[in-house]
């Protein structure tokens, strides 16, 4: 599945599995309502949930091998957005995993620049050549859990034979 919906369910799944330690939900779109005890692990001190946003598009035709036969070159800026929720009473604790956790993510975006997609057509780079994170201000909640947000923006490039 081309476009939009076959990068953004290719890159969900190659987040998702292997499991990444404390990423517990990754969505194509973003919910309604976000449960972080949904899939936690018993003891399970940190929670997250990832949405995978396409926040903007760019495409390129390219003729190669005549006027009727080509490439399309379309660039997709994606954002994984990120929601951590922490119940470690300690904050240095609840910072530890959330650093852990965009390190393990960004290690997993490294690993294979077409996101597992073995063509390399609807993924034909991803990732590269840079990652740019955005994180905001840990904040603690009435309950005392600590909840933060990220954000991990980068390109993904899919080719499309015209």
């Amino acid at each position: 599945m081309a476009g939009r919906v076959g990068v953004r369910d290719t890159l969900a799944k190659f987040i998702a599995n292997p499991p990444i330690q404390n990423l517990n939900q990754v969505f194509t779109s973003f919910p309604k309502r976000i449960n972080f005890q949904l899939n936690a692990l018993p003891g399970q001190m940190t929670r997250s949930a990832c949405v995978v946003f396409i926040q903007q598009e760019r495409e390129n035709r390219l003729a190669i091998g005549g006027a009727h036969n080509g490439w399309k070159r379309v660039d997709y800026t994606v954002i994984l957005q990120l929601y951590v929720h922490s119940l470690h009473p300690n904050s240095e604790d609840a910072m530890a995993d959330f650093d852990i956790l965009i390190d393990n993510i960004k290690e997993r975006l490294r690993s294979d620049h077409n996101f597992g997609d073995a063509t390399g057509v609807l993924v034909w780079q991803g990732a590269e050549p840079v990652i740019l994170g955005r994180y905001g201000e840990p904040a603690t909640n009435q309950e005392g859990a600590t909840d933060i947000f990220a954000e991990l923006e980068f390109d993904v490039t899919e080719m499309i034979q015209a």
